[in-house]
């Protein structure tokens, strides 16, 4: 079936529908991720995403489904070049994977112009559709991306994930599994909350540390979850990933900027900045925070990345808040940035066999 991929701007790039029927409408993302399609797909950060892999062909290997990052997919469509329907032991095709999760794809697209298109023209809205006449290219104009993404993603109920160690409570702006199974394998008890717990909420559950994860949308759509920051900040041990770190930044005066060229990768260098070390890492982000503010905050630069130099990473002078922008626990991607939770649990160890806690931080 002759379907059409419409850019909010009025380009039109022509393909074959696959997957899911419907018509769909959402901020088209160019992810260069090489491997783990179904964690892609299934991240909440893909919440009211059409993600649109640079890949040659997908779905040679089949579908591991032991690979989900949440329940349910939040992708809104698949757009690729091509796709194969070969399986292994079994496994469902990638067409038919999509179409049972409701996501509808669109292949044989030239992904090449497309890229070059969203490179030169900026991140956009786009539609998968059975037409591409002017009244279609109007309805996709009109449409007003909702701003309650974290919202849609984030646990409606408190739950654990219990474990032995020390205690970490995580708050959900849109968190991966991968998160949770990094936790897991260093024994922390962890509990996982809703993006919009009070200060209060938190403190009753006497946590070591505090998390405030990866998610989907702009910093600026919960401020809500800022002023929790700022309130337990000085409190409590803090990581912040992704989207947690672009709130953290923001609870402390800096200053959130568009990336030129957004980050959606599952190998990019980024460098740690007091040893020179480099790693290839995960990266799933528009936004990263203003160089020029960073000098007046109390936070310091601890990783850039190596293409553009973009902050990739901050923390505390004098707090201990660390954060990072890229996506240590992976999925997809190499697991160079695990060091990073391995990091935050030596920063807990300091505070809590520290006299007096983070008060003599």
């Amino acid at each position: 079936m002759k379907r059409y991929l419409i850019l909010e701007d009025g380009t039109v790039f022509p393909g074959v529908g696959f997957g899911s029927s419907i018509i769909t409408t959402g901020q088209l993302i160019i992810s260069n991720n090489r491997t783990g399609i179904e964690q892609s797909v299934t991240d909440p950060d893909a919440e009211g995403q059409i993600l649109a892999f640079t890949i040659p062909s997908i779905g040679s290997s089949g579908i591991n489904r032991d690979f989900y990052e949440s329940i349910n997919s939040q992708c809104k469509g698949v757009v690729i070049g091509s796709s194969s329907h070969t399986t292994i032991d079994g496994s469902v095709s990638f067409g038919d994977w999509i179409a049972s999760l409701g996501i509808p794809g669109i292949k044989n697209v030239d992904i090449r112009a497309l890229s070059k298109h969203i490179a030169e023209h900026g991140e956009m809205k786009a539609s998968i559709m059975d037409t591409h006449d002017e009244h279609a290219i109007d309805q996709i104009k009109a449409l007003v991306l909702p701003p309650d993404l974290v919202k849609r993603v984030s646990t409606k109920q408190s739950y654990p994930n219990p474990n032995m160690g020390i205690k970490i409570v995580v708050v959900d702006l849109g968190l991966k599994y991968s998160i949770l199974r990094q936790l897991s394998y260093r024994d922390c008890n962890s509990v996982i909350v809703n993006y919009n717990a009070t200060p209060e909420e938190i403190e009753n559950l006497h946590p070591d540390g505090i998390i405030f994860s990866n998610g989907p949308g702009s910093p600026s759509d919960i401020p809500q979850t800022i002023k929790t920051i700022k309130v337990l900040q000085k409190r409590y041990p803090i990581l912040g990933i992704g989207l947690g770190n672009l709130l953290i930044a923001l609870a402390n005066d800096c200053k959130i900027i568009k990336l030129d060229q957004p980050h959606h990768e599952s190998s990019l260098a980024v460098k740690e900045v007091a040893s020179g070390k480099i790693d290839f890492v995960n990266h799933n982000h528009s936004y990263t925070i203003d160089e020029k503010y960073i000098g007046s905050s109390d936070f310091i630069v601890t990783n850039i990345c190596v293409a553009d130099g973009s902050i990739e990473g901050i923390r505390h002078e004098y707090l201990p808040i660390m954060c990072v922008l890229f996506e240590p626990e992976a999925a997809p991607g190499p697991n160079d940035g695990y060091y990073v939770f391995d990091e935050f649990i030596d920063l807990i160890d300091s505070v809590k066999f520290q006299d007096g806690g983070i008060d003599q931080w």
